[in-house]
């Protein structure tokens, strides 16, 4: 997790990517936006050598690479070396991994073909807790997880998963609108007039009923739905 008033010049990002190319023309993009510390990562291997070494505050990392590929990578980096925060870049956006890098701890998803501004800008909304998730996502792409059935299977590269029907209450989606928006527990209690107590219980329940280990991957999961602004 970055550190709270950390500004993105002050972050130590490591980008991981096996086409050379896109990693010189994202490592100019990060430079000239005043990022001055950036480390390079050719395939997951070499990724997860370096993610312990450097530890990085922002991972920008491909989906799709030979060997170990983004979501493997993510699991293994995050494992070692929980505090970074990991944000997926692909071109493509309807496949169900993408699904996956997110239940796998990943906590954004940008499309490789965005504007250097919306890079920045989205790397910007991550330092204020938000969830940045390309503007063009298929909503597709997460739909069962969010199915009407009471459960629903499902297969990511040939495994199977299954999940339940998240049945989230209008008060937890007040929640998950606020988590959306960077506010901690205290703020959503201030903000809806309800007890710290109540939002932890609140936050608990919407992890269970999706199925998810964190608050970003339930944001993240319910934004692709359009359900918060």
């Amino acid at each position: 997790m970055i550190g709270k008033g950390k500004s993105l010049t002050d972050c130590k990002v490591l980008i991981v990517d096996d086409h050379s190319l896109f990693r010189e023309g994202l490592y100019r993009i990060l430079k000239d936006a005043g990022i001055q510390t950036i480390r390079e990562a050719c395939n997951g291997e070499e990724a997860c050598i370096m993610a312990k070494k450097f530890l990085p505050d922002i991972i920008l990392m491909d989906l799709y690479m030979p060997g170990l590929n983004g979501i493997e990578t993510t699991q293994q980096i995050l494992a070692s070396t929980p505090q970074a925060t990991v944000v997926i870049l692909t071109v493509n956006e309807g496949d169900d991994t993408i699904a996956e890098a997110l239940r796998a701890g990943a906590q954004g998803f940008l499309n490789k073909n965005m504007r250097s501004k919306e890079i920045i800008n989205a790397l910007n909304q991550l330092l204020l807790g938000k969830i940045p998730l390309a503007k063009s996502l298929n909503r597709n792409i997460l739909n069962h997880l969010t199915t009407p059935a009471s459960k629903k299977n499902y297969r990511i590269n040939g495994q199977e998963y299954s999940t339940r029907n998240p049945e989230i209450t209008p008060r937890e989606k007040e929640v998950l609108e606020a988590m959306a928006r960077g506010m901690n527990n205290r703020e959503i209690a201030a903000a809806l007039y309800i007890s710290e107590n109540t939002v932890k219980n609140h936050v608990r329940n919407i992890l269970d009923k999706m199925d998810v280990k964190s608050r970003t991957q339930a944001v993240a999961i319910w934004m692709t739905q359009g359900l918060i602004d």
